[in-house]
């Protein structure tokens, strides 16, 4: 009787699992989309999110054990959630140019400040054949080392931000300070017109502000031993928020320029912002993400020297008549992030 009473205690508690797992995955995905503003959530976005299948083993193992043959659909749901919106799977891949089309190669790469050697940098960079270079954090060694690195480009240095293009540089501009908490803080963003064969585009190079230092002030001795003691510091969670919205607005930046551009707009950099983030939901709503369109993965491209990178931050964006033709990571990691690669072409008016 009493094994009994287990047995059916035991089936109840798999069938809440088995509802409460999908919907707590929900209720992650639409913390991390809404919870922008909230520091633990925005902590949470840079993180891992391979361990929220931790539980599916064991959930399919019970139901497999039990024959809750029906139920099994729990378990295939879970996965779901956790492959494509919280582990950012795409299956697009790559689509044929249209007739007669102009069609380029653009490369985007944060260089760490060319920890690993400017020359191991730029023999990356040279093996991709791009036709055009957008480099963010390039360290503040003299442009004329990129020129010498780059034959049969214009190349273009401005504090971290490196532009080289096979097609002339028409122009660069450099935007105003952005106003954060009544402080003008630095934009973080360079633009660029290019004359290429298909016609004049506009590039912007961003790297937003990171939220390394101010994940790094949250964690103190360790974010267990910090919680465990029950001390984490107002101003380090006040720090973690106050960035973040100094990022989206500095992206803000971006996209506010761009509107006011009369040629077709290329976005690319270092966003530092991962999928499945609310600011960048919300500030890129008119644009398209390369990789998500015609890349095949996960196109995961930071951190590379810490078990190989989980998130994907690195991005190209583009606007209306940009059509993408295939995008993707460039292995072999000379930095903490992989670069993005993304052919595409120019559409008629």
């Amino acid at each position: 009787m009493a094994s009994a009473r287990l047995v059916t205690i035991w089936r109840w508690a798999l069938r809440v699992f088995a509802v409460g797992y999908p919907l707590s995955l929900l209720a992650v995905i639409a913390a991390f989309r809404l919870g922008d503003r909230w520091w633990g959530t925005i902590a949470a976005l840079y993180l891992p999110r391979l361990g929220f299948a931790l539980p599916l083993p064991f959930l399919a193992a019970g139901l497999l054990l039990d024959r809750a043959w029906r139920w099994l659909i729990s378990p295939l749901v879970a996965l779901a959630l956790v492959v494509f919106p919280l582990m950012g799977l795409h299956l697009s891949g790559g689509r044929a140019a249209g007739a007669g089309a102009h069609t380029l190669k653009l490369l985007t790469f944060n260089v760490d400040s060319a920890r690993a050697g400017l020359e191991n940098i730029l023999a990356k960079v040279r093996a991709a054949e791009a036709d055009v270079i957008v480099i963010q954090e390039s360290g503040y060694g003299e442009a004329n080392l990129w020129r010498d690195g780059l034959p049969g480009y214009n190349v273009d240095k401005n504090g971290q931000f490196v532009l080289a293009s096979r097609f002339p540089i028409e122009e660069r501009f450099d935007p105003p300070n952005v106003i954060h908490e009544g402080v003008p803080r630095t934009p973080r963003f360079e633009r660029y017109r290019i004359t290429t064969p298909a016609g004049p585009i506009v590039l912007y190079s961003v790297h937003p502000m990171s939220p390394r230092e101010s994940l790094d002030d949250l964690r103190g001795e360790g974010l267990r031993h910090e919680l465990a003691r029950g001390r984490i510091r107002q101003d380090a969670k006040d720090e973690v928020v106050s960035t973040a919205a100094l990022r989206a607005a500095q992206l803000a930046a971006v996209v506010a320029d761009a509107a006011r551009s009369p040629y077709p707009v290329i976005i690319a950099g270092d966003t530092n912002l991962p999928d499945l983030a609310g600011a960048f939901a919300r500030v890129f709503a008119g644009y398209r993400d390369a990789f998500a369109e015609v890349g095949f993965g996960f196109g995961y491209t930071f951190p590379t020297r810490r078990g190989g990178p989980w998130m994907r931050i690195d991005r190209i964006l583009a606007g209306p008549r940009i059509r993408f033709l295939d995008c993707r990571t460039v292995k072999g990691p000379v930095s903490d992030h992989l670069p993005v690669i993304a052919t595409f072409e120019v559409t008629p008016r």
